[in-house]
């Protein structure tokens, strides 16, 4: 059973397909069946919704089963945000460097703010739709501390700012094995497996 990644996104690709591995299924991305990419606008109030979204608007498109997730850090000493804005939070316009972008402006937003005050979580919903507008969800939740300034070179997004303090390192100095372990993503997948594995 193949199932489409409703992403354009290389990392959160590899780390879907990692999370996968050993399920029965070929995850594949739009470029491995020639999708062009459908034009879906993110304006849901929630994460469900936009996750609802993008994955029966791919799954519409291809005829295949489509799998998306939204997901973003909530910080509490923001009330919340950046939320379901964190990948467009410092901008709408295509650039190369949006995640650096998007980080420093969260530094900048919580300048002054004592570490005791960063407490924040990375939230994420998972997606599952069919082409004939059935849909499964899951999710998962990560907490943590937006750290000072950035560490590590793993990850994307949030990661470098996101602090574990139980570990002592951010998201992005974990490895591959601990993010896919603990993360908001991974928890969400985990939740989604019982319905993936039911796929033939």
């Amino acid at each position: 059973m193949r199932v489409l990644v409703a992403s354009s996104n290389a990392k959160k690709l590899k780390e879907l397909r990692e999370l996968a591995a050993d399920l029965p299924l070929e995850i594949v991305s739009p470029a491995d069946v020639g999708l062009a990419l459908p034009d879906v606008v993110e304006d849901a109030p929630t994460f469900e919704g936009n996750a609802r979204k993008k994955a029966l608007a791919f799954a519409q498109a291809s005829g295949l089963p489509a799998i998306a997730d939204d997901s973003g850090i909530c910080v509490e000493a923001l009330g919340g945000a950046p939320g379901i804005y964190s990948a467009r939070y410092s901008g709408e316009e295509p650039v190369s460097d949006r995640d650096e972008r998007n980080n420093a402006k969260l530094l900048r937003a919580l300048a002054g703010v004592p570490a005791a005050k960063r407490g924040a979580w990375y939230q994420c919903v998972v997606c599952l739709a069919w082409p004939d507008g059935r849909t499964e969800f899951a999710s998962g939740r990560w907490d943590g501390f937006v750290a000072f300034s950035p560490r590590g070179s793993g990850g994307f997004g949030y990661d470098p700012l996101f602090l574990l303090p139980r570990h002592g390192r951010t998201a992005a100095e974990l490895t591959p094995e601990e993010k896919r372990a603990w993360s908001h993503r991974g928890q969400a997948m985990r939740a989604l497996r019982p319905v993936l594995e039911r796929l033939r």
